[in-house]
């Protein structure tokens, strides 16, 4: 399990366990010394038994989703910044206030005792005794939790369930869009651009939205099946399904139903929409297929055409060919063969890499690097990408240029530097915002994206 997807930890049967913060602030550091490009893979817990293991990927993805916004905290409480002191003290202090603010039920000794013994090993003597009162700090900082939004000049945090919790003292920012960055734990870069695009409601919803925790959903179901199977709800998009169970179920229940699939709701109506503006094709090729979710629905929509799946990424690549293994219709190629099937392509699907800002709830790690100069980068390979393999289409073959993104630059503006350079036009149009606040029931959560059929 990522830290930070959904860490399925009941605080309520919170016990200490030294070996799940040990195993979380060991990993946090990790993290440090990687910001802001976090490399989230699935935290080791050998070792620890099932509740620990639960513990230590609650506190990692409280601290993932949070970051900024402990960082704040901490920085009202410390007398040089948080990022100038030593990486094991930082991550016992981002571990250590993540528990006391957003994990509730944890018993406040445990927290303090085990985060302070950790630094004492970790850090040295001393340090045990900064972090001791800075996190006490931090427990006078920690206010009551109100089930509904307080008054805007009250200091609160936004909890994933919906609630807030006060805060003691005046820390937060005065500024509304400083406020709410620090609040919801997005780069204050971030918060302005979005605010000279969106109103200020759009605005709050898109930031409170990416601190909701990402369900996971099921593509391909029926809603008599979601309806009458115990771990499926309904989701409001047609043919999608909430899963409930745990991880070990979920393999099992798709190896009973192999129709269905782990799929965005955005990101199964991207097919979906293409396959309404379309009639058969014969051959499709998928260049940025990454683990091969839209490779699938390719297949399963049109089964009567050849997909050719490739990825420049090695380890995505070889998940692909891993996938797909012995598929009679789905062709894992590398790059260097693609030209063997230029001008072909009845459809070629660009679902090109991109800042991610319309899937922040599911990857949370992302917000921390979208920059300016990231996302004109991105934007630079975005083009270099359809330059590279617009040969793959057949004379009148369509184009199919997808993001999980928000941004202009990466969608609408993309879409008319393709019609304006390669003469083509918009056959049809796609794009979601993100849905789903924090305490809103899952069956209302979606990611953001982008579609433009272009022919």
């Amino acid at each position: 399990m990522l830290p930070g997807v959904n860490p399925a930890f009941d605080t309520s049967e919170a016990v200490e366990a030294p070996g799940a913060r040990n195993a979380a602030m060991r990993f946090i550091a990790e993290q440090i010394r990687r910001w802001p490009d976090l490399d989230l893979r699935p935290l080791s817990t050998a070792g620890l038994d099932e509740r620990d293991a639960r513990l230590a990927q609650a506190i990692c993805g409280e601290t993932v989703r949070r970051w900024l916004t402990l960082e704040w905290l901490l920085n009202a409480r410390l007398n040089r910044p948080l990022r100038e002191n030593e990486v094991n003290l930082q991550a016992a202090l981002l571990a250590g206030a993540a528990q006391l603010f957003f994990l509730d039920q944890q018993p406040d000794y445990a927290v303090v005792n085990e985060t302070v013994a950790w630094t004492k090993r970790r850090v040295r003597a001393k340090a045990g005794g900064l972090a001791n009162a800075v996190l006490r700090r931090m427990i006078e900082l920690r206010g009551d939790i109100d089930e509904a939004p307080p008054a805007p000049d009250v200091h609160a945090l936004p909890l994933s369930d919906g609630r807030w919790r006060r805060l003691n003292d005046a820390v937060l920012p005065d500024d509304p869009l400083e406020r709410l960055a620090v609040q919801t734990s997005h780069p204050p870069e971030l918060i302005q651009r979005w605010s000279r695009r969106y109103s200020p409601g759009q605005l709050e919803r898109l930031a409170l939205h990416n601190l909701a925790i990402a369900p996971t959903l099921i593509v391909n179901v029926p809603r008599e099946q979601a309806e009458s199977d115990a771990h499926l709800t309904a989701h409001e998009s047609p043919g999608v399904a909430v899963w409930s169970g745990s991880h070990a179920d979920l393999v099992a229940w798709l190896a009973e139903h192999p129709q269905a699939r782990v799929q965005d709701a955005t990101s199964y109506e991207v097919v979906q929409r293409i396959r309404e503006a379309t009639g058969p094709l014969q051959l499709i090729a998928d260049v940025c297929a990454g683990s091969g979710t839209k490779t699938a629905q390719l297949a399963q929509v049109w089964p009567e055409a050849t997909i050719i799946a490739t990825d420049t990424d090695r380890r995505r690549f070889a998940m692909l060919a891993e996938r797909f293994a012995g598929s009679a219709r789905v062709k894992v190629v590398p790059r260097e063969q693609l030209i063997d099937y230029y001008g072909k392509a009845d459809l070629l699907l660009l679902d090109v890499p991109c800042s991610n800002s319309g899937t922040l709830a599911r990857r949370i790690e992302a917000k921390y690097r979208v920059d300016g100069t990231h996302l004109d980068s991105l934007v630079a390979l975005q083009k270099q990408i359809v330059a590279d393999h617009l040969a793959l289409r057949r004379d009148g073959g369509l184009i199919a240029y997808s993001t999980c993104s928000l941004e202009p630059q990466e969608n609408e503006a993309q879409r008319d530097w393709i019609n304006r350079w390669h003469r083509t036009r918009v056959v049809t149009e796609f794009s979601a915002m993100p849905a789903g606040l924090p305490g809103e029931p899952p069956a209302r959560y979606r990611d953001g994206g982008y579609l433009a059929l272009l022919g």
